[in-house]
């Protein structure tokens, strides 16, 4: 089903500067992993060497833990990409 990816504007730049990206997807992986095929660096951008996300993924307000990249989408449903947030 197609899946609509909201990006910050921190991250536009990287996708052609669009503010949203369909992709295909069943689960929240599922549409990562196509998102990642359309924009290769994002693979670097969302994951570090160790495939450990690092990057705030939302779906219906909600932040996705990496346990639960596998939880399932409608088509109801949008992924918001946003930037952690570090400080010290």
């Amino acid at each position: 089903m197609n899946i609509i990816i909201k990006l910050d504007h921190s991250f536009q730049p990287f996708a052609g500067n669009h503010e949203t990206v369909k992709v295909k997807g069943n689960t929240v992986k599922e549409c990562l992993d196509n998102f990642i095929g359309l924009y290769p660096i994002f693979k670097e951008i969302l994951f570090d060497l160790g495939g450990t996300l690092t990057a705030l993924v939302m779906v219906e307000g909600k932040a996705v833990v990496p346990k639960d990249l596998n939880q399932p989408v409608s088509r109801q449903k949008e992924i918001i990409l946003l930037p952690m947030i570090q400080g010290g």
